[in-house]
């Protein structure tokens, strides 16, 4: 729902922004009274027609390098459904690097037979079978469905793509350093934790989501244990919508429609905002 909401406020926007400069569209807007082509219908079709346009391009930059590389990743949206994240690199006509997110791949299940067919059926879209030498690097983190040697996704890609030597993802290493590093001081072991609850309080119930939803309109990115961008994106929706946040616990708290257990866990999420050494 908040990414259909998104996605209609930014086709909006720039249909408004159009108009603004276009006197007969602005005019179509005001006055049509049997099709506007606003409805979300249309807009779903504009967006899958502006994605395949915005697919078929990279396809075609990759082909036209000379080596490809693929870096992959699994992760698991708000709705909790597990996606796979497909992002290539390559070198483009004008000898630039270019990374370009590719597609978020629905995923049934995380074994290394699953995910490898996954990018299989992929990169036989993206690489004609007499290009699959161009596949030089295959980069995933180093979970051991990933990175086995002998049965591991990587492995399994090799097989079909024999140039595609296995890099460690870059920035993960760091992430897991930096994890580990700042977990041995107090203060922030204790603020993470804290920070996480916050999270977690809203994505056990649909109720308080409401809640939130009424008075902060803005939904709480779940924290992940290695991935320092989304610590960030809370730390952020939290600072920005602090007021809002302790308007909200505070609702919860004295709304009378919540069990003991939420009213006191609101109670003290509103206490922690109000503290100002958090």
């Amino acid at each position: 729902m908040m990414r259909a909401r998104a996605q209609i406020m930014i086709f909006r926007g720039l249909v408004d922004f159009v108009a603004s400069l276009d006197g007969v569209l602005k005019e179509h807007l005001e006055n049509a009274t049997v099709f506007k082509g606003t409805s979300k219908t249309v807009q779903n079709e504009l967006l899958d027609c502006m994605l395949s346009v915005v697919r078929e391009q990279i396809i075609q930059d990759a082909q036209s390098s000379d080596f490809l590389s693929i870096q992959a990743d699994e992760t698991t949206d708000i709705a909790t459904q597990c996606q796979f994240v497909l992002v290539l690199r390559y070198i483009d006509a004008k000898s630039n690097v270019q990374e370009s997110f590719f597609e978020f791949i629905p995923l049934r299940s995380t074994t290394a037979d699953s995910i490898a067919t996954v990018l299989k059926e992929r990169l036989a879209v993206i690489l004609p079978e007499d290009q699959k030498s161009k596949l030089i690097s295959q980069a995933y983190d180093g979970a051991s469905v990933m990175r086995g040697a002998t049965a591991g996704v990587q492995r399994k890609m090799q097989d079909v793509y024999p140039n595609a030597h296995y890099i460690h993802c870059y920035a993960h290493q760091p992430n897991l350093i930096m994890q580990q590093a700042t977990s041995h001081i107090s203060k922030v072991r204790i603020f993470f934790s804290d920070l996480g609850g916050f999270s977690s309080f809203f994505s056990r119930s649909p109720k308080r989501t409401d809640v939130l939803d009424k008075v902060v309109a803005h939904r709480l990115p779940t924290s992940s244990n290695v991935r320092w961008n989304f610590h960030s994106c809370a730390i952020n929706t939290v600072f920005e919508h602090r007021e809002d946040l302790i308007r909200c616990f505070q609702s919860i708290r004295y709304s009378g429609d919540f069990d003991p257990v939420t009213v006191r866990e609101a109670g003290a999420f509103a206490m922690l905002l109000e503290n100002q050494d958090f």
